[in-house]
């Protein structure tokens, strides 16, 4: 959140920017797909619940500070399918379930 406060003679200006980026997503059934996401800036927010994901690629991208991502993957047929989580910056966070009820699924951290 970015406040500014400008005079100019006797005028007050009072300006609220927020830069805070949310993204829910909720999918409960779909295969072969792809998703990148890329957050840039402060106070970005992730929140992903999955079932069955067969065949897919996730990628969630979070570049600048105060970052939090939630995962939540119910995968019972999750089949040759993977997660990449990339967050730099100061701050940041992840939380999450990975269960994967088949052949393979993965999912790869990176802060």
């Amino acid at each position: 959140m970015k406040f500014t406060l400008i005079k100019i003679s006797s005028i007050l200006l009072f300006t609220l920017s927020a830069f805070a980026n949310n993204f829910d997503l909720t999918v409960t059934s779909s295969t072969g797909y792809s998703i990148t996401t890329t957050q840039d800036g402060v106070d970005n927010d992730i929140d992903f619940d999955m079932l069955n994901m067969d065949s897919a690629t996730i990628i969630f991208n979070q570049t600048g500070n105060y970052h939090s991502i939630d995962i939540d993957v119910d995968g019972r047929t999750s089949d040759g399918s993977s997660i990449t989580i990339n967050q730099t910056g100061n701050s940041k966070s992840y939380s999450g379930n990975l269960y994967c009820g088949h052949t393979y699924c993965s999912m790869t951290l990176n802060q």
